[in-house]
């Protein structure tokens, strides 16, 4: 029987093999923390100020948590004068002599961006999914892969005429920071993040900063287009991946657009990335990671581990499968019962593989998100062996 923490596994399958730096040798100071006992209007403002969008908090110098917009904004409502530690989320504590690529393990599954470096319980560095790629841009194994070989090719995105609060469930249900604005035909136009999101909901333009953030909750009838950034950073599939991450860093993105000819034809993340990297680490097994469920019931995890298990097998007889994650995101309705909406991705030695779902029962949603996957994975297959026919009869 698996025996796996929850939200994570690794089934036995193949693997590759990867050398990698330890976090002492990437790791920074951090740019900004807050205390214990400091309010939420305190670190809005800082976040602000910096330009930051995760901050951790400590007390004296033992890390507790981190404050994020998603963590603000994923709840229905927030007290400017809360106290940090109310809303903060967990966060891994990194070793300085971890491996980076199982920092990038950590992260990854937690769903943060950056996590405190600890020494003795004491916060002695920070590193972030930005220090990481930095130094993933420089792998062998990456340079040579190009953006379209594991960009998202079905992005989700609004339109300028959309309202912020439709974006803010995209970017919940996604777990993504950040969503491309289009117009007709596809054009891409602009962007919206975090950021803008969170602009509207804590101080709306035309009226005094609330007392709250609306958070979860309904807020002002805002548009995309009225606070979209309409200078959106986009590569073309064809680039490489290390020009890619020198996009991401000099100009400080957690998503780039992918773009010919105008039309907006995929997305590429930090996640993309470290998901490819966590690929490359010599393991017994395909990584797995569960996200956004909210639920602490093993019971669940193992079935879902179950199902996950046995479709890596029958995908492994076609492409040998690096990594698996799956974000739920759970609608409640009509009392105790919710929706389930699922976006899986697969990272396997040749590309990356992706399929969404929505069902009334989670196992039911796993299943139609798997099935899609392997079906998708099949016609590829299907499609390279008439193509080598073709070639052979030539």
């Amino acid at each position: 029987m698996l025996s796996a923490p929850a939200g994570q596994g690794v089934f036995t399958l193949k693997a590759t093999e990867i050398g990698g730096l330890l976090v002492r040798d990437i790791m920074s100071e951090p740019r900004m923390t807050v205390s214990k006992g400091e309010t939420v209007s305190d670190v809005i403002s800082r976040m602000k100020k910096g330009r930051v969008r995760e901050i951790p908090v400590l007390e004296g110098e033992k890390p507790l948590g981190l404050v994020s917009y998603y963590s603000l904004l994923s709840r229905r409502n927030v007290s400017l004068s809360a106290k940090v530690e109310h809303i903060m989320i967990p966060c891994p504590r990194l070793e300085e002599d971890m491996t980076v690529i199982g920092a990038a393990e950590e992260l990854v599954s937690a769903g943060v961006r950056g996590a405190p470096v600890v020494r003795n319980n004491k916060m002695v560095g920070f590193v972030s999914r930005t220090d990481m790629i930095r130094v993933m841009g420089e792998m062998d194994e990456l340079r040579k892969r190009t953006v379209g070989s594991i960009m998202s090719a079905t992005p989700i995105s609004v339109t300028s005429d959309e309202p912020v609060r439709k974006a803010q469930i995209l970017m919940k249900e996604l777990n993504e920071k950040t969503l491309p604005v289009i117009e007709e035909e596809n054009r891409l136009v602009g962007a919206i993040g975090m950021t803008e999101v969170m602009d509207v909901v804590w101080s709306p333009r035309g009226s005094k900063p609330p007392n709250e953030i609306r958070g979860d909750r309904e807020p002002a009838d805002v548009r995309v287009g009225s606070v979209m950034n309409r200078s959106p950073v986009f590569v073309s599939p064809a680039n490489r991946l290390d020009k890619a991450i020198s996009t991401m860093i000099s100009k400080n993105l957690s998503t780039v657009f992918v773009s010919e000819e105008g039309k907006l034809v995929g997305v590429l993340s930090q996640t993309d990335i470290m998901e490819l990297v966590i690929s490359l680490r010599p393991q017994e097994g395909v990584y797995v990671q569960i996200t956004g469920l909210d639920a602490e019931d093993p019971e669940i995890y193992e079935a879902m581990y179950d199902m996950i298990g046995k479709s890596m097998k029958r995908i492994d007889k076609i492409q040998s499968p690096k990594v698996f994650s799956v974000h739920v995101s759970a609608y409640h309705q009509d009392g105790l019962k919710s929706k389930y909406s699922l976006g899986a991705r697969l990272t396997t030695d040749r590309r990356m593989y992706y399929s969404k779902a929505s069902d009334w029962q989670l196992y039911r949603a796993l299943d139609t998100a798997l099935d899609m996957m392997e079906k998708g994975i099949k016609k590829e297959h299907e499609k390279q062996i008439a193509a080598r026919r073709r070639r052979q009869s030539l």
